[in-house]
């Protein structure tokens, strides 16, 4: 059966410092995530490196995705992927020695890193993201920042220009963009639905969809291309058992279900080069 098998996307993790910013480096480290994924019967995760925007550099006195990599080694559940801006100056250089040091993808928010996704600047780095075979996870929602800079049809350019890029938008826009995120992903077959914090309508009100929506994503777009994550640690482990109980019954086909929870990611991850 698919519970005994789930492969799950979209877990943020942090170093646990004294310094680090906020409670994040006490409730969201990885022996935190390796917990929530025992309590969950989680068998694997995507784990996302912390932001620079965060101040995770400076707390750290080191690179976010070096202490990723660094420390993988000793969590073989876990897959990590980087988080770079790609307008930085050194992106390219930093999504390079990203994958040479076995991450598999790169997380993009444009409202929190202020970057507009079809800015031609930037092409280079969706370019050299392709070559390498990495995954593009990115933020959709409503997040702050100017609303015109970051709509998910903006995405539509970078998957029309880089056709064999795999991209995962995350919440699929939301309550606010969800319209917007549909056109996306029913134009572009490389562009998959993220379905973290879609599930709980008291916890994630600005992204909730409800089963009802990931049914018809799956009617609509069809059932290979849905992914859920959980958004720890910002989701407890009491909230994302929930929401694989709603998944689980769900009108969604058993197959449906299996991809959702760890098909459908296990195929991407596949797709990326390996060391």
């Amino acid at each position: 059966m698919v519970w005994n098998k789930l492969f799950v996307n979209h877990c943020h993790v942090f170093p646990k410092k004294s310094d680090s910013p906020g409670e994040l480096g006490i409730i969201g480290t990885l022996d935190k995530l390796v917990d929530t994924m025992k309590k969950c019967r989680i068998n694997k995760a995507v784990a996302f490196a912390p932001f620079e925007e965060q101040g995770w550099t400076q707390s750290i006195k080191r690179d976010a995705n070096d202490w990723l990599a660094e420390e993988l080694p000793s969590y073989h559940e876990i897959v990590g992927f980087a988080c770079i801006n790609p307008k930085s100056p050194k992106s390219l250089e930093k999504l390079e020695k990203a994958w040479r040091k076995g991450l598999l993808g790169v997380k993009l928010h444009p409202p929190i890193q202020e970057f507009r996704p079809n800015d031609e600047k930037i092409f280079e780095f969706y370019l050299k993201a392709q070559e390498l075979g990495m995954i593009l996870d990115f933020h959709t929602g409503t997040h702050g920042w100017r609303l015109l800079e970051y709509q998910p049809l903006l995405i539509d350019d970078v998957a029309y220009a880089f056709p064999k890029l795999n991209i995962v938008i995350e919440h699929v826009g939301g309550r606010y963009f969800y319209n917007q995120a549909m056109a996306l992903m029913a134009d572009k077959k490389n562009v998959y639905a993220g379905i973290s914090s879609c599930l709980d309508e008291k916890a994630n009100k600005s992204w909730f969809l409800g089963a009802e929506k990931i049914e018809e994503i799956d009617a609509l777009i069809g059932g290979e291309r849905i992914i859920y994550g959980t958004d720890f640690p910002y989701n407890d482990w009491k909230r994302i058992l929930k929401d694989v109980e709603i998944i689980k019954n769900s009108n969604l086909t058993e197959s449906t279900k299996e991809k959702t929870l760890g098909g459908n990611l296990e195929r991407l991850i596949k797709t990326v080069p390996q060391h």
